[in-house]
């Protein structure tokens, strides 16, 4: 049977490995946006996080093709439409 410290370290260890998986997936994930209009090659890489305050605020749509776009030209949009 496994004892008391065992368990102890193996939870710790767990709890460890979450938070590292945790922090890769929001600071090291990325995902590259098209501008709204123009060619593909003007492409930006943005951030988890970042990606999904844009689309909390209606910045990015998604495209018939799968790309994920922008809605807006210049300054981003500070709050919801709605």
């Amino acid at each position: 049977m496994i004892n008391k410290n065992t368990k102890i370290l193996i939870f710790g260890l767990l709890v460890l490995l979450g938070a590292a998986l945790l922090a890769y997936g929001a600071f090291f994930h990325s995902t590259n946006v098209s501008p709204q209009e123009g060619d593909d090659s003007a492409t930006l890489a943005k951030s988890e996080p970042a990606l999904i305050k844009e689309a909390s605020i209606g910045g990015v749509t998604l495209d018939e093709s799968g790309k994920i776009k922008q809605t807006y030209t210049g300054k981003a949009p500070k709050a919801c439409a709605t």
